[in-house]
């Protein structure tokens, strides 16, 4: 555990050098590896690379690990002026570990005794939490090699699916992920093109929308299908072909027709699920089931609605 702690004040006082408001909030030794927490402005791959890299040249020049005891914070700042210390929680003496002549932080924590004993730095994950908090995941030694290894794997396993190189996988993914934005702003187009055309029937004053679409964009359906009910005595039914065969089934609010109850009884008929509220209801069938299930329920609700006159 001593390498870890020692590898860790390493990479965060490189990483100072580069940012030098970050202030460390916790750090975390599991099983599942190593985390330190920090409050910075900005943090990106690119300065973590950098601090990386800097730590692993620290550690291979062997640099001893020292202890320095002092009665109080500021008695210890006087020695060290660029001392690194979580000052909420520290209290009486204070016990700061020199990576000789390059950081010094204030810990309480086992340490190694020379920075070779740290042998290899490896950052595993970073991701941003909330108010400015950042995770970084780290390994040391042995692990920190094993995981080097494993990720290498994957990345030249993912180059291979993307008909990348190593040195071309960063911008073929980058390229990719730019034409998937592309396709879903098409996709979303579409999807507002064609809903804006749905067919309809209107019989005793009620607007029945009714109509099958093929690998639209579900969100945007859902949100069109809550504009459509805005306006009174409507009721829409939309089935929209993916994976599965989905359906929206939903009315406005002046219609008292229970939407989750008739989607849940149809759909359980043809081996299906769905879920929601009186008004407002969703759910999905095998694709295969699809359309039978679409004529059912569209059967259903004309009916109803040719029920109401002789009410």
């Amino acid at each position: 555990m001593g390498s870890e702690h020692t590898a860790e004040h390493i990479f965060v006082g490189s990483l100072s050098k580069l940012l030098p408001n970050v202030k460390v909030k916790k750090v975390e030794h599991t099983d599942k590896g190593n985390f330190i927490y920090l409050i910075c402005d900005k943090l990106n791959w690119q300065v973590v690379r950098e601090a990386e890299q800097i730590t692993n040249r620290i550690i291979s020049e062997g640099r001893n690990v020292k202890e320095h005891l002092f009665n109080t914070l500021d008695e210890a700042k006087k020695i060290f002026p660029t001392l690194r210390a979580y000052e909420e929680r520290i209290s009486g003496k204070v016990r700061v570990i020199e990576i000789d002549g390059y950081d010094y932080s204030a810990c309480n924590k086992e340490h190694a005794s020379n920075t070779k004993e740290c042998d290899f730095f490896l950052i595993t994950g970073l991701s941003k939490a909330h108010n400015g908090t950042y995770q970084i995941k780290f390994e040391v030694g042995e692990r920190a090699k094993a995981k080097a290894l494993e990720i290498s794997k994957v990345c030249m396993e993912t180059a291979e699916i993307l008909g990348a190189t190593y040195e071309t996988l960063t911008k073929t993914a980058l390229n990719i992920s730019n034409e998937l934005i592309d396709l879903k702003k098409r996709l979303r187009a579409l999807t507002i093109e064609k809903i804006d055309k749905i067919n309809f029937i209107e019989k005793e004053g009620v607007k029945f929308y009714h109509q099958i679409f093929e690998g639209l964009d579900r969100k945007i359906l859902m949100e069109k299908v809550g504009e459509l009910i805005k306006a009174g005595k409507v009721i829409v039914l939309i089935g929209n072909k993916e994976d599965r065969g989905m359906f929206i089934l939903a009315r406005s609010s002046d219609l008292n027709i229970d939407c989750v109850k008739i989607l849940q009884e149809v759909l359980m008929k043809f081996g299906g699920r769905g879920g929601g509220k009186s008004e407002y209801a969703f759910g999905s069938v095998d694709i295969d089931k699809f359309e039978k299930t679409f004529t059912y329920m569209e059967s259903f609700i004309i009916n109803w609605i040719e029920s109401i006159s002789k009410i």
